[in-house]
């Protein structure tokens, strides 16, 4: 396997952006420094990418990259197929050739596909889509200064652009729904806490109880594990309202697959929705205005996030406004069938 920036920072003592910065005649860097860093890219028989950031050969390639943790169909995938189709709508005019490219999700394997990425002359640019991606692989992109931008995940302390939802308010939004609706026994379902989406929804669900003064009862949490697809809802919700000593008025989702497995665990045990409890998810993909009943949702704006993240890409190649940016994309609330007022 090819050395890599990471390899010759370690060997060298240093971090990966000063190396980047030797490499690319950056910044102020010590003599002895400068020296620790060719010594060992020479030891490691490194090869560095032979242009800049801001002097660079102009590929032809545009890549999507995504975890097979996400969805094993990316094009049949509810939330990222749309988003897709935004990016390659916004990038087909500059006669890119889009290819897309899955990763597992498992960092050991993923090593030298994005290795392999890095050293590609012809790569103008890559979009990374979701959270289930090595932070540390994402960051030896940024350091390779290959123009990059990620979707529906945040490292913006890393200053790497990004375009990402509004989850809190969305979230904020609907529990109030809610609790305008009457409920104040709010469940919460939701995913791994580990992806930044999730965990911004949960914080806007936290949030709303405690404006509208209703204590947070943690009896009513649960996360799905090992994943936030149906299956895994249907299996914890199934548990936990056969086990559940008072039914709460409503349950908030941390997406509408979690909602789809709640309300199909829901039926199997007998409750009728929304009469006896209220469901509201979060993303409204294709399937939730076909549930039984319809499902009350927050409307995520996927293709425009795409084509947000086709356009920045786009200016992060040929150098306009280089400086990070990061896009908050609003959402909407929609009213379906699966919530109703609460009569206490």
């Amino acid at each position: 396997m090819a050395p890599t920036i990471k390899d010759v920072a370690e060997k060298a003592g240093v971090s990966p952006a000063t190396v980047s910065r030797v490499f690319n005649n950056k910044g102020s860097i010590a003599d002895h420094t400068r020296k620790k860093v060719l010594e060992a890219a020479k030891k490691l028989k490194y090869t560095p990418r032979n242009y800049t950031k801001n002097n660079r050969k102009k590929g032809e390639n545009v890549g999507i990259i995504f975890s097979k943790r996400i969805s094993t169909n990316l094009v049949g995938d509810p939330f990222y197929g749309q988003v897709m189709e935004g990016v390659e709508e916004s990038l087909k005019k500059y006669n890119y050739n889009l290819f897309f490219k899955t990763i597992s999700g498992i960092k050991n394997e993923d090593v030298y596909t994005i290795n392999s990425l890095i050293k590609d002359q012809d790569l103008a640019g890559l979009i990374l889509t979701g959270y289930e991606i090595d932070k540390e692989l994402i960051l030896d992109i940024k350091n390779s200064n290959i123009p990059l931008v990620l979707i529906d995940n945040d490292l913006w302390d890393e200053n790497i652009d990004c375009v990402v939802t509004d989850n809190i308010s969305g979230a904020r939004k609907i529990v109030n729904y809610l609790i305008e609706l009457g409920h104040k026994r709010i469940a919460f379902f939701g995913g791994p806490l580990s992806h930044v989406s999730l965990e911004e929804r949960y914080i806007g669900y936290k949030q709303a109880l405690k404006l509208a003064g209703i204590e947070k009862d943690d009896n009513l949490i649960y996360f799905c594990k090992p994943f936030s697809e149906i299956a895994d809802a249907f299996k914890a919700a199934y548990s936990f309202f056969s086990n559940v000593k008072t039914l709460p008025s409503a349950v908030f989702t941390g997406n509408d697959k979690i909602a789809i497995g709640v309300m199909k665990a829901l039926k199997e045990l007998g409750y009728r929705i929304p009469q006896d409890i209220s469901i509201a998810g979060f993303d409204d993909i294709e399937m939730a205005k076909h549930t039984l009943p319809s499902l009350t949702t927050v409307r995520i704006f996927k293709k425009e996030m795409g084509i947000l993240a086709g356009k920045r890409l786009y200016e992060l190649i040929n150098n306009i406004t280089p400086s990070p940016i990061k896009l908050v994309v609003s959402v909407e609330t929609i009213i379906r069938g699966s919530t109703s007022k609460y009569y206490n």
